[in-house]
């Protein structure tokens, strides 16, 4: 059983040989200190570390390279620029102001959307037909993914997280009050330009896996009330998730971070299987939500703190996410990137005891 196969059945509750042995992705950081810790210092790429730990391909960084972003981009320049800070205008068209010391959070300036002026002139640059979204080796990279047995996926800003991004989320949500047809506008164009994007790739059968990108939720609730989702998106995510279906896709997630609680049911009327990373700091917990939903998918729900903590906070997480392993379709993980403050001795208990957790076959339902 290869690693897609692996996947795809255990996360529709079918039998398989063992659990996927995943990670969502490592800070750099994280990296820097374990190498000080002992990890060799070639491994500087979470493919370099699933190698060297033997672990199962990330779905999460193993995106088809398809641009579902402006194109072409925008030109890259520094408008501003002081001994500390540089106001910067991105390739998305977004300006803002950085530190040049550090990372921080930008401190955004202008959206390239504002109002439905620039969304018209900004349209141009979301031509989901045009043939540059697709890289030249895009046949062979995906006739040779399928003989390796990876899963074959792509990652899509959708109805919330796109708009957001190109707007500002202070911009977004003030829009739904104030400028509603254009909400309504952006929302109906995004699903168009998604069938447009992906009917290249659907007419192969050999797309899996679609994640669909929002982050729209904060540690406590929603970016959103679940009511807009429902009245403004719902529509549009059955129609994309019906349109992805009938192109051979076998799994649609939804990425959120915070608590995605209230949104998770909108999504599974929609037609979509489950969400992830469960960001367990926000409530989100595998074993609250499967209790509720017992057909959703899920991935995460270990705490990074806890893990951080050592081999009690290890063996304790694990321990806690036993029931919903049981049940299938769950895939442990930590609740977003492994942070810094997990050292590497730690890392690798955590592991070795997740590799002996999830090596016992699961029966299916």
């Amino acid at each position: 059983m290869n690693e897609r196969q692996r996947f795809l059945q255990y996360m529709h509750f079918e039998p398989v040989d063992r659990i996927p042995l995943m990670e969502m992705g490592f800070w750099p950081e994280t990296l820097d200190r374990w190498h000080r810790e002992g990890l060799p210092k070639w491994v500087t790429s979470i493919r370099h570390l699933e190698d060297y730990l033997r672990l199962d391909r990330s779905f999460n960084v193993n995106w088809l390279e398809i641009n579902g972003e402006v194109y072409p981009p925008f030109e890259e320049k520094v408008l501003e620029e002081t001994e500390e800070e540089q106001v910067v205008s991105d390739a998305n068209g977004v300006i803002f102001r950085q530190r040049k010391t550090h990372k921080t959070i930008p401190n955004y300036i202008r959206f390239p959307i504002e109002n439905e002026a620039d969304y018209a002139d900004l349209l141009p640059r979301l031509d989901g037909t045009d043939p540059g979204r697709y890289s030249e080796d895009f046949d062979d990279d995906l006739h040779w993914r399928r003989e390796r047995g990876e899963i074959i996926g792509v990652n899509f800003r959708s109805f919330f997280g796109f708009p957001r991004n190109y707007m500002g989320l202070k911009n977004w949500s003030m829009a739904f009050y104030d400028q509603p047809r254009l909400v309504r506008r952006i929302i109906a164009d995004r699903l168009q330009f998604a069938k447009d994007l992906f009917k290249r790739v659907l007419s192969t059968g050999l797309l899996d896996f679609v994640q669909i990108w929002e982050d729209m939720a904060y540690k406590t609730s929603p970016m959103i009330s679940p009511d807009f989702v429902r009245e403004y998106m719902l529509p549009a995510y059955k129609e994309l998730v019906t349109y992805l279906g009938a192109g051979g896709v076998k799994l649609i997630m939804v990425d959120t971070d915070g608590r995605g609680n209230d949104l998770l049911p909108i999504f599974l009327e929609a037609g979509i299987d489950g969400m992830h990373p469960c960001e367990i700091a926000a409530g989100c917990d595998p074993l609250l939500l499967r209790q509720k939903h017992p057909n959703c998918t899920l991935i995460g729900g270990l705490d990074k703190r806890a893990i951080a903590s050592g081999r009690q906070g290890v063996d304790s997480e694990l321990s806690r996410v036993q029931p919903v392993l049981e049940k299938g379709a769950y895939i442990p993980m930590l609740d977003h990137f492994v942070p810094p403050d997990v050292s590497y001795q730690t890392y690798l208990y955590y592991v070795e005891r997740r590799r002996e957790l999830l090596s016992r076959p699961y029966r299916g339902r």
